[in-house]
């Protein structure tokens, strides 16, 4: 009789969330003991009621790293170095827009630009930076720096995030991404790095910029620091909280969300990814995507990365609850973990693009080609 109901119980949950009814706490906690095939095809039946159920989106773009000194010093971060430290870079305004010619070169349609915390930089430079950018190439859409980066800039200057966001806005910035996050939970984050953004500076950071009208293209969650289940859950609902309070305020919020798993081999941080074969990691991720679907029910795009899991994983992933893949794009913490483990960064050429929309129509969807704002320019 108690495997009937609690049968019925999950059938009931899984039912709910699929028709893209909001879930509790306990509810999105009980999906990582359900059935991993079952959660999956509940995702995949809310994205399909969510997103065009034909179609898979990517964009075309690129980052550019400005430097990785960084004071923060978070434990997980193969990314940063010191200020003195062999590896460590600041690259000049030219180098930048060397950069941003290859990436518009190919097509691209928006660039974002993030780096460490380097108090090196006067304020004005950044300024300099995302204007000079703007006035050579206009039509690019720039999502710059991250909730960290301005905590970093409030330090320095002074000023408030309103007003140093502002004159980003101003200059030419079109976007702030919610990078940083990891796991939203003080406790985790005091662990893995004590120096590291916390909880309440991230979201008033990031309510900052969404007050302001600029874009934010994707939000996240990281895992795989040793965190509990019931700290992503609570990560999820944070987020979840906040687009709601951002839709009803301001009309719009996180345009996507993603998540993946922690890369700390090459770190100085513990977490729980070490012992996990990589099928396991595999298997976790796309249960995550799937869970990440279901619980965050008012984030109507979600992407599936490719660059640590590869594009095979990545394919499964768009048909556990991912609408759109990351395209040709990516961020320093995910390209300093390959080149640690001493894989080459793909280039941005013709084939790169070919295996982004092979993977999706390998997924069963027609790859369609999207804008900043997720809308869809193409299919192809």
């Amino acid at each position: 009789m108690a495997t009937f109901l609690q049968h019925a119980s999950e059938s009931t949950i899984l039912d709910r969330a699929s028709a893209g009814k909001r879930l509790s706490a306990s509810e999105i906690l009980s999906l990582y003991e359900m059935p991993a095939d079952e959660v999956i095809a509940a995702a995949h039946a809310a994205r399909s009621l969510q997103t065009d159920p034909e179609v898979g989106t990517y964009s075309i773009g690129g980052n550019i790293d400005y430097t990785n000194v960084c004071v923060v010093a978070c434990k997980f971060c193969a990314f940063y170095r010191a200020r003195h430290q062999d590896g460590a870079f600041t690259l000049s305004i030219d180098q930048i827009l060397g950069q941003m010619a290859e990436i518009v070169g190919f097509g691209g349609a928006d660039v974002l630009i993030q780096g460490g915390v380097n108090p090196d930089l006067p304020f004005s430079w950044y300024i300099d930076l995302i204007r000079t950018l703007k006035h050579t190439y206009p039509q690019v859409h720039i999502d710059a720096f991250s909730p960290e980066e301005i905590l970093g800039f409030e330090k320095l200057t002074g000023m408030h995030a309103l007003e140093i966001l502002g004159r980003f806005k101003d200059a030419g910035m079109d976007g702030m991404p919610g990078a940083a996050a990891e796991i939203l939970v003080d406790e985790v984050r005091r662990r893995t790095s004590p120096t590291r953004i916390m909880t309440g500076d991230w979201f008033r950071i990031s309510d900052a910029a969404l007050r302001l009208h600029l874009h934010n293209p994707w939000v996240s969650m990281v895992y795989g620091f040793g965190e509990t289940k019931a700290d992503r859950v609570a990560h999820l609902l944070a987020l979840r909280a906040q687009q709601d309070r951002a839709l009803e305020a301001y009309g719009f919020g996180f345009a996507a969300f993603k998540a993946w798993p922690a890369r700390i081999e090459y770190t100085r941080c513990d977490g729980d990814e070490s012992t996990m074969s990589p099928q396991q990691i595999a298997a976790q991720y796309v249960q995550e995507v799937a869970i990440c679907r279901l619980a965050l029910n008012n984030v109507r795009n979600h992407r599936a990365v490719w660059r640590t899991m590869g594009f095979g994983v990545a394919a499964q992933a768009m048909r556990a609850g991912a609408n759109d893949l990351c395209g040709t794009g990516s961020i320093n913490a995910i390209n300093a973990t390959m080149t640690a483990a001493g894989k080459c960064l793909p280039d941005l050429n013709r084939d790169l693009l070919d295996n982004v929309k092979g993977c999706i129509a390998g997924a069963g969807f027609t790859p369609a080609l999207r804008d900043p704002y997720y809308r869809v320019i193409a299919k192809n």
